[in-house]
């Protein structure tokens, strides 16, 4: 009965540690199908959100080259403003007010970033610092975007201050502009404003740009390394 029970004992705890065995071989195997398939999952965010990182960037160059032309043409034309109405060239103050019109606004791509986030996708990304940029997209876009609305509201008060001081119909008199409107107060202080708002907007997508063009950098990194293993 003793070696009976002996042999019950080791039977039964060998089956027990085989049922072990079992799960934890199950479990290992459901790890590793979970692990390959985030790794797939990555490796689709990574290549989506370099594809918008490169447009993004190139939109960036675009808004950057617009808003420092438009900075450019509040300097010359503060700067014409300091001249006599005989020494400004009437042709080069029409094409820098024609600069001054208009406002910047970056056309962001970042549906890769808004599927990530409210997938709850994003501890997929294996790399911190890519992890970190993308959760805080909103937060890096948050100033650009308020300093965008202060140009956008700079630009409908210049634009009505024109409305009424020059026909938008035709070609204005720049003699008339250089000896009239040029000099007047309140038409400098319109260009100042759109000189300051689009000077802060300007040296915010200047700061952007660095820490996109390493965010992409990064990513290339990653993918890189993904086809070396």
């Amino acid at each position: 009965m003793e070696s009976r029970l002996i042999r019950y004992l080791f039977y039964a705890l060998g089956e027990i540690a085989l049922v072990v065995i079992g799960i934890l071989i199950a479990l290992y195997l459901d790890e590793q199908k979970d692990y390959r398939e985030d790794r797939r999952q990555e490796k689709v965010y990574l290549v989506e959100l370099q594809r918008d990182l490169e447009r993004n960037l190139e939109e960036l160059d675009r808004v950057i080259t617009k808003s420092g032309a438009i900075l450019a043409a509040c300097d010359s034309v503060i700067a014409y403003s300091q001249r006599t109405p005989e020494n400004v060239s009437g042709d080069s103050l029409l094409f820098y007010m024609e600069d001054l019109m208009g406002y910047t606004k970056h056309m962001t791509r970042q549906g890769t970033i808004e599927d990530l986030l409210g997938s709850g996708k994003l501890e997929v990304l294996q790399n911190d610092s890519i992890r970190r940029a993308v959760a805080t997209w909103d937060a890096d876009l948050k100033l650009s975007r308020e300093l965008e609305e202060d140009a956008k509201m700079a630009f409908q008060s210049y634009g009505e201050y024109l409305d009424l001081h020059l026909p938008m119909y035709k070609r204005p008199d720049m003699e008339m502009v250089k000896r009239e409107l040029l000099p007047e107060m309140r038409y400098l202080n319109q260009v100042t404003n759109r000189a300051i708002t689009i000077d802060y907007l300007h040296q915010t997508y200047l700061n952007m740009q660095p820490r996109w063009q390493g965010l992409l950098e990064a990513i290339n990194r990653e993918l890189q390394a993904d086809r070396l293993r």
